[in-house]
């Protein structure tokens, strides 16, 4: 599902239960392997903010 969303760490998922639905945001946790994903999630800014919403 890529493009669906701004941020392809999160995606936003519902249960088709039509009597109590409830939504989910499911965010990926990443945990770097190498040094060099170590250096690349430092560069990037990942802080979701209140603005963000």
């Amino acid at each position: 599902m890529r493009n669906w969303c701004a941020d392809e760490r999160v995606i936003i998922a519902s249960c088709n239960d039509g009597a109590r639905p409830v939504v989910f945001k499911i965010e990926r946790i990443d945990v770097p392997d190498t040094p060099e994903e170590e250096v690349w999630l430092a560069s990037h800014d990942f802080i979701n903010r209140r603005d963000d919403a």
